[in-house]
């Protein structure tokens, strides 16, 4: 156990070496170097800024969709709807029996109601099943004030479920573009540092491993 303690301490003490030499002053050192050691902070601390960045999205969006929560309630209403009945329609010897189904399909789609709109006037129309609130045995249908069929308004469970996958969509593709950005950084300062090292190669090149060339 001692020599597993130890060779864990020495790779630790490895690792804060490595990672600490390009902030040494070295004649090994090159201004390459000072940047990536620079760039690597920098990443590190918008890294740790990301989950805030998340939940200040995420609360934004709350904000807004709370907003919009309250403005639908007081403007959408629930009222009784009653069913009207339909008068059969005729059909031709030759289309008897395309007809029924054509009736029995749209009487699936949508059933002919009669509602009364918060302010008095009455409607009537087809309505599609998927815009009826059953409530017992009655109907119920969201209107505008005039009347007009609308969806049913946001509720704020459904609100919170949207901000909190907002705030972390937005976290998520900050910390994309913080780490595609980190990596085009490097290939941008390797492919300097490259250069770097193929000029000072050609100048030095020639004379290298000749006598009295220091080689």
């Amino acid at each position: 156990m001692k020599g597993v303690a130890a060779v864990s301490r020495r790779n630790r003490r490895g690792g804060l070496r490595r990672f600490a030499w390009r902030w040494r002053r070295s004649p090994l050192r090159r201004r390459t170097d000072v940047v990536e050691a620079w760039l690597g902070l920098v990443t590190v601390l918008l890294l740790c800024a990301v989950p805030l960045l998340g939940w200040w999205a995420g609360q934004s969006v709350d904000r807004t969709l709370q907003r919009a929560v309250r403005a639908q309630r007081a403007e959408r209403t629930l009222v009784t709807a009653q069913r009207v009945a339909q008068e059969p329609a005729s059909h031709g010897p030759s289309g008897a029996g395309a007809g029924a189904a054509a009736a029995e399909t749209d009487a699936r789609r949508a059933e002919r109601l009669r509602w009364t709109a918060p302010d008095g006037s009455s409607h009537t129309g087809k309505v599609p099943v998927d815009l009826e609130v059953w409530a017992g045995d009655r109907v119920r249908l969201w209107t505008d004030r005039e009347g007009a069929l609308v969806p049913p308004p946001l509720d704020s469970a459904t609100a919170t479920t949207h901000s909190v996958l907002a705030g972390i969509a937005s976290g998520a593709s900050a910390a994309a573009l913080l780490l595609i950005s980190r990596r085009l950084l490097l290939w941008r300062l390797m492919r300097r540092r490259l250069d770097v090292w193929e000029r000072e190669w050609a100048r030095v090149g020639q004379d290298w491993g000749r006598a009295g060339a220091g080689g």
